[in-house]
């Protein structure tokens, strides 16, 4: 009798302990996101919808493995409002919240310049269209000191799950000659440029249809 009770005093203790990751609403409940958004920061609760198409006049974004440049002219994003949140909780012992979202179909298009750096030389300059379609980019925000949530201070990771179908029309001969039909090294050439976007598409995702914390890029 007494190892019963033993055993239930410890079951109880155990069920008694705090759960280090807390999962406070549905992923699909915006309401109950922006409520602990604001609640534990700064920020302004917004029901306002990403558009399904808009334009950045100029983005740069660079590719250390290549040596290399690059800036997007008259970008467009479009199915940005197609990302979904996918993961949210607080991880109670390291004092952190992480928010994950899943972007499918998320379509880039603009005029791409590639600068070529090289040492003790000069830069090359290459210029392209670019059409590209990728099936799934998942963005993951882990934001430090989860009752005083900074998003604007924070870093987003963003996963590449699969390499994108897309269309590269050379604007000139030059950039028709250099650019290489070798996809070996994409998937790197693709991560590398997400670790720039990332910050941009979660924050302007969140900050429009979640809770504003006043940074889009």
């Amino acid at each position: 009798m007494k190892r019963l009770l033993l055993t239930v005093c410890l079951v109880t203790a155990c069920l008694a302990v705090p759960p280090k990751i807390v999962r406070p609403c549905h992923v699909k409940n915006k309401e109950c996101l922006r409520e602990n958004l604001a609640a534990n920061s700064a920020c302004k609760p917004r029901f306002d919808s990403v558009p399904s198409e808009y334009k950045i006049p100029i983005f740069k974004f660079y590719t250390p493995y290549f040596n290399a440049t690059y800036i997007d002219h008259d970008l467009v994003i479009r199915n940005h409002n197609k990302c979904a949140v996918s993961e949210f909780f607080y991880n109670m012992a390291s004092d952190t919240a992480v928010l994950s979202l899943d972007c499918p179909f998320l379509r880039l298009e603009s005029t791409r310049t590639l600068i070529q750096h090289a040492s003790k030389a000069e830069n090359t300059q290459y210029s392209f269209k670019f059409h590209g379609t990728y099936p799934l980019i998942r963005l993951t925000i882990n934001l430090p000191h989860a009752n005083s949530i900074d998003l604007c201070s924070s870093f987003t990771f963003a996963d590449v799950t699969a390499l994108p179908i897309f269309d590269i029309n050379p604007t000139d001969v030059k950039t028709a000659k250099f650019l290489s039909t070798d996809l070996t090294l994409m998937n790197i050439y693709e991560r590398e440029t997400f670790s720039y976007r990332a910050n941009q598409l979660a924050r302007k995702y969140i900050n429009s249809e979640i809770c504003d914390f006043g940074c889009d890029s």
